[in-house]
């Protein structure tokens, strides 16, 4: 009779201790966050972003298995994306956030179009322009603060050659209009 109190003790016993191992774990991976919650869109802010490089690889090391956290570990290389060229050695780092980031949450818009921008400045093999910026439409569409730059890496590739990339370009410069963004466009 005393056996089933005893089981149902620890079972409880190795729950909690589950969720406490958990709860280290995230709050691990919270308190090593550095706060970038955005790609950076312009050559300053990226260069801002970049000095968390360490701090954002290291949260998303811990937490492993996140995609938003790898998401901002590949924000901090978005100074590639302005680069004079010799960030070549950053480079695989930045593709493997990219790909840890788009595996564990192919949702984020604003990676995809990372990719996509790097793609297009270093013509990473294996991977289509059109495809990333395709994808980057797909998952914001009316993300208006990344309307600039997507806009500007679709207009920099082949992505007006097609069809469909280009009515989701021409819905993007209609909406940049009606938000009095007119020199986002003249920019691209």
């Amino acid at each position: 009779m005393n056996q089933p109190p005893q089981l149902t003790r620890i079972a409880t016993s190795l729950f909690a201790m589950l969720l406490g191992v958990q709860c280290v774990w995230l709050l691990l991976a919270e308190l090593s966050r550095p706060g970038i919650s955005r790609l950076p869109t312009n050559a300053a802010s990226a260069a801002a972003a970049r000095n968390k490089r360490i701090d954002a690889t290291r949260a998303a090391m811990i937490g492993a298995i996140r995609g938003d956290l790898w998401g901002e570990s590949a924000f901090t290389y978005a100074d590639l994306m302005w680069d004079d060229g010799s960030g070549g050695a950053n480079l695989v780092q930045a593709r493997s956030s990219v790909y840890n980031a788009l595996t564990d949450a192919p949702h984020q818009s604003s990676v995809w179009l990372l990719l996509a921008g790097l793609t297009s400045r270093y013509q990473l093999p294996g991977i289509d322009v059109k495809e990333a910026v395709r994808m980057s439409y797909y998952t914001g569409p009316s993300e208006l603060e990344l309307m600039p730059l997507r806009l500007w890496t679709a207009v920099h590739s082949d992505a007006f050659s097609d069809i469909e990339l280009r009515d989701s370009i021409s819905r993007e410069v209609r909406l940049l209009f009606s938000h009095q963004q007119k020199s986002a466009i003249v920019a691209a």
